[in-house]
């Protein structure tokens, strides 16, 4: 239910239960309406009533890191908007906003100040501030562009996924039943094959610990009396809520991680180029290795401008270095 203080909250509701959506959603449009509140309140106004300015203000307010999930909040108010319209809720009938909500747009309202980025020198420092070695490989893994629904591709890695071919490494992925292959580094290479050679979760492996054979999960319990048992994805979000602590950041999830490994492995791809140019192939790359950006996943077509939003351009050249762009 929406709070008390909600301006017009009848309306509000009016209008959520006149929507044929599913009940996950109806709860994710009550919590846009419950962030409204404050904005409401100041503005002495309901959301369909605020002009431009005010409306852009409650945009900011709500705090997003990226500017895909506030397309779908922007969306929603501006079909809220125009209901209010159509059923007399209000007078006024300009056009607040763009008749088309792109990525470009939502990108203004994108929360800055909650977005911390992370080079991979900075990843291996706090790395070594784990107790158990496995949430911090775990880290790795996804910085490298290793996830799955669940962290499923972590979670059911074994050696023999992992391989060396003319000095290059490769690590072979399984999540729901898709399998596809990417490199990784060899630094993250040896970590997993320590891990999965001992039930060590320290730095330095204790006396008397039990080793494993090959052919079983590398992300299993440590210190098991006889079979590996593999790590469930509640091991992950344990490993997430251990980073927020190590790295003083509590808005830390895994796409930090994950979008900070993106942009480590745009620039390793580039950084011996005469000329650093980021261009639209290197995001095709970016999109295959950490399978993501895609607008259609069954023909795999790469939204550069999802791509290109949830990167930090200023972020790269200030600790990495220069480079163009031609997107």
């Amino acid at each position: 239910m929406l709070k008390d203080n909600v301006f017009n909250k009848d309306i509000k509701e009016w209008y959520l239960t006149s929507l044929d959506i599913k009940d996950n959603s109806l709860t994710t449009y009550f919590s846009l309406f419950n962030k409204a509140t404050q904005i409401e309140n100041q503005k002495n106004k309901d959301i369909f009533d605020m002009n431009k300015v005010e409306l852009e203000e409650l945009f900011y307010s709500l705090k997003s890191p990226s500017p895909q999930p506030l397309s779908a909040s922007i969306g929603f108010i501006s079909r809220y908007i125009d209901w209010a319209i159509m059923n007399g809720h209000t007078k006024n009938r300009s056009q607040r906003l763009p008749s088309i909500i792109d990525m470009e747009y939502c990108s203004r309202f994108v929360f800055k100040a909650s977005i911390v980025r992370y080079t991979r020198e900075q990843l291996l420092t706090y790395m070594r501030l784990f107790d158990d070695q496995r949430h911090a490989v775990f880290l790795l893994c996804l910085f490298e562009g290793i996830k799955g629904e669940g962290y499923s591709e972590i979670l059911n890695l074994k050696m023999e996924d992992l391989s060396s071919e003319n000095g290059n490494y490769f690590a072979k992925l399984t999540s729901k039943g898709c399998r596809r292959k990417i490199n990784i580094t060899e630094d993250l290479y040896w970590k997993l094959e320590k891990l999965d050679k001992v039930s060590s979760t320290s730095l330095i492996p204790k006396q008397g610990q039990k080793y494993f054979s090959d052919n079983t999960y590398i992300f299993k319990k440590a210190n098991v009396n006889s079979n590996d048992i593999q790590l469930r994805a509640s091991f992950g979000n344990r490993a997430l809520e251990l980073a927020k602590t190590v790295f003083d950041n509590n808005n830390l999830i895994a796409s930090t991680i994950q979008i900070s490994g993106m942009m480590w492995y745009i620039w390793d791809m580039i950084k011996d180029n005469e000329i650093k140019i980021v261009n639209k192939e290197l995001l095709d790359k970016v999109a295959i290795k950490y399978d993501t950006g895609f607008a259609n996943k069954d023909n795999k077509y790469v939204s550069y401008s999802v791509l290109k939003h949830k990167l930090d351009f200023d972020f790269m050249r200030k600790n990495y270095g220069h480079f163009n762009i031609e997107l």
